[in-house]
């Protein structure tokens, strides 16, 4: 067993499950819901998820790094909009196809 205190491995020697066929109260053992979520994220972790697997490739920090550098005037080779247009296009439409495939995802869940 894993962890005792969980019950999760079935601490304990087995019992025979009895199933009460139209009669919930007569229930008295809790079993987890035999569900299946395909989900990436959930709706704290989309935006946030979705930036991280953005940012580790390197060209794609890269190209936010040279346009983050664009606020130093020192640093300004051209105008803002040449650095973060292509940028924001990129995860603008990169989130849109995270947003479309986790909703998807929800959708084949629920049936």
């Amino acid at each position: 067993r894993c962890c005792e205190w969980l019950r999760c491995c079935g601490g304990g020697e087995p019992r025979p499950r009895t199933v009460w066929l139209g009669h919930p109260e007569k229930r008295d053992q809790r079993y987890p819901r035999n569900v299946i979520n395909n989900q990436k994220y959930n709706f704290f972790t989309f935006l946030p998820g979705v930036l991280f697997n953005q940012f580790k490739y390197f060209f794609n920090l890269y190209f936010l790094l040279l346009a983050c550098s664009q606020f130093v005037p020192e640093m300004r080779l051209g105008a803002l909009y040449t650095y973060w247009v292509p940028l924001g296009f990129v995860l603008a439409v990169t989130v849109i196809r995270e947003a479309v495939e986790e909703i998807r995802c929800y959708v084949r869940d629920k049936e």
